[in-house]
């Protein structure tokens, strides 16, 4: 019996003491499990606040990026204005000169002789003189383009300009204010007076749309600019 006791006891001290053993390692497991969690909780942690960091660098950059992009069509923009104003500036001289055909609303006169005086140079320059005077902003003799450069002249039956013969009847086409013009012709003792005592025949008609061509090629190989 006293030999049952000890094998008993003994038995029961053992299992104790690998229950004991058992639970010290799963508790000694648990704390590694944990370190090794805490660890992982960190490095998440550390990777976050990073990628947060990026992130927000990233931003910064693309702000940037979009300043710049802002920037260039801001000058872009600018640049086309810019060139519009210009090529603008360059047709209005081009017209100016007479370099362009162009239209408009004015007066469409017709001149010929109804007798023995015919209708010389100085006839049409007069009515081209009036005409200015009204300020009128483009002028054409049967098609040919009145400019600066532009001479008028006879030439035997014939009236040069623009160093082309023109035969009567003369179609003189004007672009500005026709009332203003159309007074300033029919002044008393004017030109279109002066035109009736030679016996010439005029007809003068409105229109809303007078095309005026562009001036013939005129020579300029002897012009050179002048250096400022």
């Amino acid at each position: 019996m006293k030999t049952f006791r000890t094998v008993s006891l003994t038995f029961v001290c053992l299992v104790l003491g690998i229950i004991i053993a058992w639970q010290y390692s799963s508790v000694k497991t648990n704390q590694v499990l944990a370190q090794y969690e805490k660890e992982d909780v960190n490095q998440l942690i550390d990777e976050l606040l990073m990628e947060k960091e990026n992130n927000e660098n990233l931003k910064a950059r693309l702000q940037e990026l979009q300043r710049e992009v802002d920037a260039f069509k801001n000058n872009e923009r600018g640049d086309k204005q810019y060139l519009e104003e210009l090529q603008q500036a360059v047709l209005n001289a081009r017209i100016m000169a007479g370099l362009e055909t162009v239209k408009g609303e004015g007066l469409v006169i017709t001149i010929k002789s109804g007798g023995l005086i015919p209708v010389e140079d100085r006839h049409i320059e007069e009515l081209i003189n009036e005409l200015k005077a009204s300020d009128v902003q483009a002028i054409s003799v049967n098609d040919e383009r009145i400019v600066a450069m532009s001479e008028i002249r006879n030439a035997g039956d014939y009236i040069m300009i623009n160093a082309r013969q023109l035969v009567p009847p003369y179609t003189i086409k004007a672009i500005g204010d026709a009332d203003k013009m159309e007074s300033s012709l029919k002044l008393l003792a004017g030109v279109l007076d002066k035109f009736e005592y030679y016996d010439f025949e005029v007809e003068i008609k409105r229109d809303k749309n007078v095309i005026i061509p562009a001036v013939r090629d005129i020579p300029i190989d002897m012009l050179t600019p002048v250096d400022q």
